[in-house]
């Protein structure tokens, strides 16, 4: 199940898997790669049913538009290259573009979803932190941005309450209620630094959520990127 696999093992397999992808030009390995991540997204824990629909028709329609398009659209010096390298007689290469174009897209579209809907946030920090070697610095200011964003949204709705109770009126797009936010969430941030400082959160702490390199992890982050080669190989 591709939830149990490392963040950082997964980043690796999915980024230089996209990178191999973006230079093959098969069909069918794009259609193989699609149905991977639609597997990916089916066997995972963190992904409804409802969330990979939603996601899924605005891809499927994207995907059926550059189909036609290819189609009815199509470059007839690609289409004379097509037909020189890849063709045979009975083949239609202007029904093999959009073939191509639309399948292309869809591969991914797939291996992003796979991606981000599979994978927890503050577990991909944690592990670019300890296996990746990201700076501490750097690895708790996109905690910060990734945990604070439902605190900002509530202190700009105070801030915009407070100046109400007050009976002054609050236009759209009126930046006193934003600026009073910041200087809350700047007095907010002072008392949490000092508060981590005063209990020891320093960079050479242990973290409590260990993120472990498994066998699995590697045999994903290496043969992900191998059955591309070889699918674009067999196809070939």
């Amino acid at each position: 199940m591709i939830d149990a696999i490392n963040p950082t093992a997964k980043t690796i397999g999915l980024l230089v898997g996209s990178i191999l992808l973006g230079v093959t030009f098969q069909w069918q390995t794009n259609v193989l790669l699609a149905l991977i991540g639609f597997l990916f997204l089916l066997t995972s824990n963190r992904t409804s049913l409802n969330q990979l629909a939603r996601f899924l028709l605005p891809i499927l329609l994207i995907s059926a538009s550059y189909f036609f398009t290819g189609w009815l659209f199509h470059s007839e010096e690609n289409l004379l290259s097509m037909a020189v390298d890849t063709m045979t007689a009975a083949e239609n290469p202007a029904l093999l573009n959009g073939v191509t174009l639309s399948t292309r897209l869809l591969a991914f579209a797939m291996l992003g979803l796979s991606f981000s809907l599979t994978t927890d946030s503050n577990e991909l920090v944690y592990s670019f932190i300890q296996q990746a070697k990201m700076p501490m610095k750097m690895g708790y200011a996109i905690l910060t941005a990734l945990n604070l964003t439902s605190l900002i949204s509530q202190e700009y709705k105070k801030s915009k309450l407070a100046l109400q109770v007050r009976n002054l009126p609050v236009r759209p797009f009126d930046t006193k209620p934003l600026f009073t936010m910041m200087v809350r969430m700047v007095r907010w941030s002072d008392r949490l630094s000092l508060a981590m400082e005063s209990k020891g959160f320093s960079e050479q702490r242990t973290m409590k959520q260990q993120m472990k390199v498994r066998p699995q992890d590697i045999v994903f982050m290496i043969g992900f990127p191998l059955a591309i080669v070889g699918l674009n190989l067999l196809f070939s």
